[in-house]
């Protein structure tokens, strides 16, 4: 049992990190921190272990939260012997060369883009950033929802007998709107391109 247990606190103290636009790994935490310390990986770097839901650049974790790159550099960290990861991780957002440079450098963009028809601003302002695309292709899959779903429901609240049932469907594709817009925004601000829900899958801008 105890030995069990070990082995599952190792896995979840085991680390992926982007590097030269690749996934790298697993190492342990410690391991980790060295390469950040040493200046070999910037605090940019994203990284990801069992248990997130996305990658994310390692300033932004309390672990790796104080690190403060020194100079040289350190030898290649060798993976966590007979440790296998839990799960294979996600994909680095937006793709394995979306890096953290242009997340930081387009969220403001990207949180434009869920705001009704300010999806043209990164449209047009950052038509080569890959993390702006990804949320304004999602942006516009929202407007164009939204517009469709609108239409439907006021007709439907038109129709004889449909319509007192109906009367309620503009209340709630404007609130279901709304909390999609939200979650986007929130996504966007955080430096993740996560899908959202029931419309994540949709793909009108490449």
């Amino acid at each position: 049992m105890m030995n069990w247990l070990h082995s599952q606190l190792r896995i979840m103290s085991t680390w992926r990190y982007e590097q030269d636009g690749q996934p790298r790994g697993p190492v342990e935490t410690a391991a980790l921190q060295a390469l950040l310390n040493s200046g070999t990986l910037s605090p940019e770097a994203l990284v990801w272990k069992d248990g997130m839901t996305n990658w994310v650049p390692a300033r932004t974790l309390p672990e790796f939260a104080g690190t403060t790159p020194a100079g040289g550099t350190v030898p290649p960290v060798s993976p966590s012997a007979g440790v296998p990861p839990a799960a294979a991780p996600p994909p680095p957002p937006g793709g394995a060369d979306t890096d953290a440079a242009d997340i930081e450098k387009n969220k403001i963009f990207a949180v434009l883009a869920y705001i009704g028809i300010l999806f043209l601003v990164p449209l047009l302002a950052a038509p080569q950033s890959k993390f702006a695309r990804y949320h304004t292709n999602q942006g516009v899959v929202l407007f164009l929802a939204a517009i469709v779903a609108s239409a439907a429901s006021f007709v439907l609240v038109m129709v004889p007998f449909v319509g007192c049932l109906a009367a309620v469907l503009p209340v709630v594709v404007g609130v279901g709107s709304l909390v999609l817009m939200i979650m986007g925004i929130i996504n966007a601000a955080s430096g993740q391109c996560k899908p959202l829900p029931l419309i994540g899958q949709f793909q009108l801008i490449k």
